[in-house]
């Protein structure tokens, strides 16, 4: 019964988190939208400053689709099609937790041998979103792809620090416009994003931690009407990994959203 309750609770914060109430938390006041959805597997389903025409996070999901449970075969499986997810709520510190944990699942709700627990860190601006992957078997060379990933709308432009320095540049065609494996983060400030220049606006990602810290790759694949997603991949298909029954990946990253002008004049 008390499971029941904490879910009906979390699928209450659908509407908007800052007048969320909840019978164990007060509510806490926000400048962003949050919203969480049985549908992407209890994960982030929407990011948003209210009231503003700004890019915004459509989604979230952790999932493979290539390679990874069968070599050179393609089959979608994630948290997308969990429906179970164990979901809890808390106040640390003053600021809004959100654990969500699940099993990475096919189109017919059978799980792979992958489970997930994302850490949602919710502020009055910006969240941080603490994603761990735990093999339940033995996964011998991986290869393939396999992801965390948020998907965006609104955002015709994207950027990145690389090593060599700020891109920022129009999306004009459908694909990859941007993969670390190619031009690498910058190891001081792994900061991407995507934009809207016409209102001034971007989201900002920093990717704080990665686990293991040869992760494939780094991308945002985007088309020219401001949607798509950013990839943060363990496994593209580039090098051969190996994950044991019990071993855990992770990934850190916060995400905020910044007035273009202001942002680049800080980061000089």
């Amino acid at each position: 019964m008390k499971r029941s309750l904490k879910l009906t609770i979390i699928w209450a914060l659908t509407a908007t988190f800052a007048v969320a109430v909840s019978r164990e938390l007060e509510p806490v006041q926000t400048h962003l939208l949050f919203s969480f959805q049985r549908q992407f597997g209890g994960l982030l389903s929407l990011l948003s400053l209210p009231n503003l025409k700004a890019p915004k996070v459509t989604g979230m999901a952790i999932y493979t689709d290539w390679g990874i449970l069968r070599p050179d075969r393609y089959e979608p499986v994630g948290s997308q099609n969990e429906r179970e997810p164990m979901v809890r709520e808390q106040s640390v510190n003053g600021e809004r937790v959100v654990v969500v944990e699940g099993k990475l699942k096919d189109r017919q709700g059978q799980p792979c041998g992958l489970r997930y627990r994302v850490v949602h860190l919710l502020s009055a601006n910006e969240l941080t979103a603490e994603i761990s992957l735990l093999a339940e078997r033995d996964f011998q060379s991986m290869r393939g792809f396999l992801a965390a990933m948020f998907s965006f709308s609104e955002a015709p432009e994207w950027f990145a620090h690389t090593e060599k320095g700020w891109l920022f540049a129009e999306t004009k065609h459908d694909g990859r416009v941007f993969q670390s494996a190619h031009n690498p983060l910058n190891k001081n400030k792994p900061i991407l994003g995507v934009a809207n220049s016409e209102t001034g606006w971007a989201l900002v990602l920093t990717l704080k931690e990665a686990k293991p810290d040869d992760i494939d790759n780094v991308l945002i694949h985007a088309n020219p009407k401001g949607s798509g997603g950013v990839f943060f991949a363990w496994c593209d298909g580039i090098a051969t990994k190996e994950m044991n029954a019990g071993k855990e990946w992770r990934i850190s990253v916060k995400l905020g959203f910044v007035r273009l002008d202001e942002f680049f004049e800080a980061m000089e």
